[in-house]
């Protein structure tokens, strides 16, 4: 009995920093463990931040674009009678002519994007990682030269994009 006395007072003094830090190791693991899993509930939203993935806006003045799911067919109407005019020469809505075909290009890129893209396209042209590599994939066709778009006019013609997705 004696031996084991002396073997339980030297445990003691021995297995507690290593019990305690096991068990809090044990907890944390089971608490983020416990955490990553899916609710039972699938309408509650995890209030942890999440990461968002960053957004390509372009280069320009517009910063924020409100746009309604919902086309609006006359400023669509006019969107591309300036598409025709101004933008049908080089693309086409289906066919790469001198540069890219634009069906469903309003669904891959932002609203605000392409409004810049449209009203500051010299510098997007040199800044803009997704217009450079546009720029390099068409490098047999001249750049895009700006139509001196107003705002309402490249606002059209994005309403018009949108209508060909």
């Amino acid at each position: 009995m004696v031996c084991i006395l002396k073997m339980e007072k030297n445990m003691k003094k021995k297995i507690p920093a290593t019990v305690m830090l096991f068990a809090m190791m044990l907890s944390f693991m089971g608490f983020e463990i416990i955490n990553s899993l899916p609710t039972s509930d699938p309408s509650s939203a995890d209030s942890r931040p999440q990461k968002k993935e960053a957004v390509d806006n372009g280069i320009g003045p517009i910063k924020e674009l409100k746009v309604s799911p919902k086309i609006d067919k006359s400023l669509a109407e006019e969107g591309s009678a300036i598409f025709y005019s101004k933008c049908y020469l080089c693309h086409d809505v289906d066919q790469t002519k001198l540069a890219p075909p634009l069906r469903g290009v309003a669904k891959k890129l932002t609203p605000v994007f392409i409004m810049n893209y449209l009203l500051n396209t010299a510098e997007m042209q040199e800044k803009d990682p997704i217009i450079k590599n546009l720029l390099k994939e068409y490098s047999n066709v001249p750049k895009m030269p700006n139509q001196q778009l107003s705002k309402q006019q490249a606002r059209a013609v994005l309403e018009f994009l949108r209508t060909i997705e």
